[in-house]
């Protein structure tokens, strides 16, 4: 006697195979999940450190296009140098029409100080030439004196920590040098 059996074909997935792919999924997401927070905030911090240092460049070539007697240029003593103070605004424009001002917080800050520098060399007339052997180390010197170049340096400073998003400080510093053409008379 033989017996015939039917088999019949299966369509469709059964429930515990259904739930083996929800679990293996949910393991991967997991794994990936982190990955995903790491990639937004390294892409914020990377945006707000090319903003921060965009600010501080902007400035710093406002600067230098200055003539150097300039109000803005005057420096300070090199014991205990003066930031010039904030020049940003307080707040932002309004983030749903643009136009400033709106009650959004500007946690930008940037600062800059001028200081004078004379070269290495006894007379000041010469063109500023160090003597062979000798190290180029520049005198910080404190106005009114005679200097060959005024350094400026731009800060710009971020600080995120009253935010929800919780990325922390950041700042950019520039640095520029402009020459005094005339260091005997010029002492500004």
């Amino acid at each position: 006697m033989t017996i015939t059996r039917r088999t019949r074909r299966q369509a469709g997935v059964t429930l515990v195979e259904l739930l083996i792919a929800v679990a293996l999924m949910g393991i991967i997401l997991l794994g990936i999940a982190p990955l995903f927070i790491a990639s937004v905030k390294s892409n914020y911090s990377a945006q707000e450190f090319t903003s921060i240092h965009n600010l501080a460049r902007d400035r710093l070539e406002q600067l230098m296009n200055l003539p150097i007697t300039d109000a803005q240029l005057v420096a300070s003593p090199c014991s205990a140098p003066v930031s010039y103070p904030n020049d940003l605004p307080a707040t932002l424009p309004d983030p749903t029409t643009g136009i400033p001002p709106s009650n959004v917080k500007n946690t930008l800050t940037r600062t800059y100080t001028v200081q004078l520098f004379r070269f290495p060399v006894v007379d000041i007339s010469l063109p500023g030439a160090v003597p062979n052997g000798n190290p180029f180390v520049s005198t910080c010197v404190d106005p009114p004196n005679q200097y060959h170049y005024k350094r400026i340096d731009v800060t710009v400073t971020s600080s995120t920590m009253g935010t929800n998003l919780g990325i922390g400080y950041r700042a950019a510093r520039v640095t520029g040098y402009l020459r005094n053409t005339d260091p005997i008379n010029n002492l500004n």
